[in-house]
């Protein structure tokens, strides 16, 4: 019966994406999960609950890839202790399952990894990370694919967490002019949605002297829809930026750019590095293909804004203009966005913020 239920809402979903978004809102991931961890200890290795396991993380894996918010669609998954479930449900018993368990618990690993570059899941999982070693780490040992997902998730987890310590502070930039403005009462840029100004006045007077110009390029680093998961991991994507471009500046970057200068001969002082932040890729392309994240704003523009700003690239990179990210927007999708690091270097750099 359960099984039909989500198969139910997983069929109603697929002709209608305002009842999607409609069961989404009624947190629907949520109770599903919630119900599956209470049933899934009763019937440890019943066909029946293997049904359920399917359909379950069937509708995680379709809402992920259609509903508006999927981030905030896994962070409910989350707190239903849906990795709890994912982990206890590997194949440890007798191999006469019709589901491929080992699949499914795959492909959720891969996803969360994913989606720690976002502050909202990234929070949740550090404060959870030690009862999840304590609880799931004897049962991951278990299996060698799940131990070795599973291994890698507790290192990285840790490590994404101490950048977010010391590197991103608050996760907005508060301009701080010796008022007693609360944090209720500050003005947000309609623009870019990044900075917050305590007084009209404050905002005027960034605006004349730099805001501007950082604006745009800010709204290119958080995207065009600005979605609220992305600003608020502004700052931790710029400093998994800046550790992806240390790591891989000394041999690869090089030896993109000279490949890139050849195969572009007239874009050889517009090259632009693009950097897989949460996977290992690396390319290295002119500008004009990304010019469809600044607006209005011409190839020229561009060129002369950066160049007016004399931003250093770290190691001494001056061989290309700027670096773009890629990061996964919804699951197997990517969304491309201008350097974090340069755009809040460009705001802090004239700006005074904490």
């Amino acid at each position: 019966m359960f099984s039909i239920c989500v198969k139910f809402i997983i069929g109603t979903s697929l002709h209608s994406s305002a009842i999607r978004e409609g069961f989404v809102a009624r947190h629907s991931i949520r109770h599903i999960f919630s119900a599956l961890h209470v049933l899934q200890p009763l019937f440890p290795h019943k066909e029946s609950m293997e049904r359920a396991l399917a359909s379950s993380f069937q509708y995680l894996f379709f809402l992920l890839q259609r509903a508006d918010g999927p981030v905030t669609v896994f962070h409910e998954a989350l707190r239903a202790r849906a990795l709890e479930t994912a982990v206890r449900m590997a194949p440890f018993g007798p191999v006469n399952m019709k589901v491929d368990l080992h699949n499914i618990n795959a492909i959720f690993f891969e996803i969360l990894y994913h989606y720690l570059v976002y502050d909202k899941i990234l929070a949740y999982t550090c404060k959870h990370v030690d009862a999840w070693s304590n609880a799931l780490g004897p049962i991951a040992r278990q299996d060698e694919k799940l131990w070795k997902d599973w291994s890698s998730m507790e290192r990285t987890i840790p490590s994404y967490a101490t950048l977010r310590e010391e590197r991103i502070g608050r996760w907005f930039l508060k301009c701080h002019c010796g008022g007693t403005t609360t944090d209720f009462q500050l003005r947000q840029c309609a623009g870019c949605q990044v900075v917050w100004y305590c007084s009209k006045r404050c905002q005027r007077e960034s605006w004349r002297s730099h805001h501007r110009l950082s604006c745009k390029f800010l709204k290119a680093a958080v995207g065009s829809s600005t979605p609220h998961h992305v600003k608020r991991s502004l700052r931790l994507l710029a400093a998994l930026e800046d550790r992806k471009m240390s790591f891989q500046g000394n041999d690869d970057i090089p030896k993109l750019v000279t490949a890139a200068q050849r195969q572009y001969p007239t874009d050889q002082e517009r090259l632009v590095v693009e950097l897989g932040v949460d996977k290992f890729d690396v390319s290295v392309r002119p500008l004009r293909h990304y010019l469809f994240l600044f607006g209005e704003l011409s190839e020229k523009d561009v060129v002369e804004i950066l160049l007016s700003w004399n931003l250093k690239e770290p190691r001494g990179h001056r061989s290309f203009l700027c670096s773009v990210i890629a990061i996964n927007d919804q699951y197997h999708s990517q969304q491309i966005l201008f350097s974090p690091r340069t755009a809040l270097n460009m705001e802090m750099k004239l700006g005074h913020w904490r």
